[in-house]
């Protein structure tokens, strides 16, 4: 049975939330996405330039107060002396124009979308008037957001709102399903001449190989893309699963158990088959009687609280929660389609993560076995990020309570970074690029993982993945410039 250890913050309900890391289907369309040799420039009067990314000569005569690199699709928000903001495109036209809203882009197959975003105090009727009894005074006002989301090539608004500011929100979270598809917001859209038309909503869960679920009055339906009629229909949230071992019935009860009510139950049974499909791709059927397994792990069985579905694979993950404070942590055991129990599987490319991210499975002993560990060691959080792979920032305490981070790869059994920092940025998961802090409020040097080498001479405050890095100066203030985060080259002017 294997155990992992991992923060309290996941613990119990929180674990719930944990999800599959999901591939990465954002291809974009070839066709659409271009060469960019332009780049933010920083001269010595604090204005931006856009530049050659090469012979750095100004490619237009413009000026901006602020300014982002440009998309794959050749757009870039800037900034102006009055703090409003506009998008441009490559050759500097502008494409949405100056204002005060705040401006964010997202590209997806190929297509550029925006969201326009402002804070602002919308006068309410007397009967959303906020009495303060106390203080005697009477707040007439709430705050709002006003957003728009869009497709910039083709001028499209998809959503058009003002909402109240602590009640909902909307964001640039859209996923390819394919070249043709895309799904965004509880739909599905289909993209013609740079438009997207929507061909299928109320779709609480997009789904791996162009599968999804809608739902209607707390039942759920299985759909595939291009598909009329549902592949799975009827299926009902529960939390109690029964099993077959010999006569014997094996009832588990608040299986996946969450805090709140989830948009889409964790494990979703069929009303006429009495199927039960789990979480995360609901992609396959739960076995309904255990056909081989040892008295220990039916006993432990009978204990299990958590069961997940490992996508491309014929297992199932189950876990039950060890309540030793030392432990703190899920034991599990895994179960194959035919009702083969095992303690241990071959490794898949599937990972659960916790709500914010950090692993928890599979566990610290499967990726950093013990016989490469210092017997000194306290283990805390894990993390693998999308395109990572077999790489894991693994945290670590050691005796003295110093507490550093390192990359660790679980297939060659080596550190590709050792566990000497107190940081470690991923930038591009790729090219294995990070930014690696030595000593806390320390700063951030460019390293490259894969050619094992620092790049650059200069450190600073902070460095994004976009290039976007800060540095302090003497009177405490930031500047904010970019660099090329694969050579260390700055655009700044000396």
């Amino acid at each position: 049975m294997k155990i992992i250890v991992f923060s309290i913050f996941c613990m119990l309900a929180s674990v719930m939330a944990c999800t599959q890391e999901k591939k990465d289907n954002s291809p974009l369309i070839s066709s659409k996405k271009k060469i960019i040799n332009s780049v933010p420039f920083l001269t010595k009067q604090n204005d931006f330039v856009y530049v050659d990314k090469v012979s750095l000569k100004p490619v237009t005569n413009q000026k901006f107060r602020s300014a982002s690199v440009y998309t794959p699709t050749g757009f870039a928000v800037v900034g102006n002396e009055k703090n409003e903001y506009a998008v441009i495109d490559e050759n500097g036209k502008t494409v949405l124009d100056f204002s005060a809203e705040n401006i964010n882009l997202n590209v997806v197959n190929g297509l550029t979308l925006y969201k326009k975003d402002i804070e602002y105090e919308k006068k309410m009727p007397a009967w959303k008037w906020d009495w303060n009894i106390l203080g005697g005074g009477i707040k007439k006002e709430q705050t709002y957001h006003k957003i728009e989301i869009g497709v910039l090539e083709s001028k499209q608004v998809l959503l058009h709102e003002d909402i109240p500011y602590l009640e909902d929100n909307y964001y640039l979270n859209f996923v390819s399903v394919d070249q043709n598809h895309v799904f965004w917001n509880g739909s599905l859209y289909e993209i013609k001449k740079n438009r997207l038309h929507t061909i299928e909503n109320n779709i609480a869960e997009l789904l791996e190989n162009k599968r999804f679920l809608k739902s209607s009055n707390a039942n759920f339906s299985m759909y595939e893309l291009n598909q009329k009629e549902a592949s799975h229909s009827g299926l009902k949230g529960t939390e109690t699963l029964s099993l077959q071992f010999g006569k014997e019935t094996i009832l588990l009860k608040d299986v996946n158990k969450e805090r709140y009510e989830p948009e889409v139950p964790k494990l979703l049974t069929d009303s006429k088959t009495n199927d039960v499909y789990p979480f995360p791709q609901y992609e396959k059927v739960f076995p309904k009687e255990i056909t081989k397994a040892t008295a220990s792990q039916i006993d432990f069985i009978k204990k299990v609280s958590l069961v997940y579905s490992i996508t491309n694979s014929p297992y199932f993950l189950l876990g039950v929660f060890n309540y030793d404070h030392d432990i703190w942590a899920f034991d599990w055991l895994y179960i194959d389609t035919k009702g083969n129990v095992t303690d241990s599987i071959d490794t898949y490319n599937f990972k659960v993560l916790d709500q914010v991210g950090n692993l928890v499975w599979p566990d610290r002993k499967m990726i950093l076995p013990t016989q490469f560990i210092d017997k000194n060691w306290k283990f805390g959080k894990i993390n693998s990020y999308q395109g990572m792979n077999d790489a894991y920032l693994i945290r670590i305490e050691n005796e003295k309570q110093l507490r550093t981070m390192g990359l660790w790869d679980s297939k060659t059994k080596t550190w590709e970074i050792k566990p000497d920092y107190h940081d470690i940025s991923v930038l591009d998961t790729e090219k294995q690029i990070y930014a690696l802090q030595k000593e806390k409020d320390g700063l951030y040097t460019l390293y490259d993982s894969k050619d094992k080498k620092s790049m650059g001479s200069k450190a600073y405050t902070s460095i994004n993945s976009d290039g976007l890095v800060s540095v302090k100066l003497s009177s405490e203030e930031n500047i904010y410039y970019y660099i090329d985060i694969y050579s260390g080259k700055e655009y700044k002017e000396n």
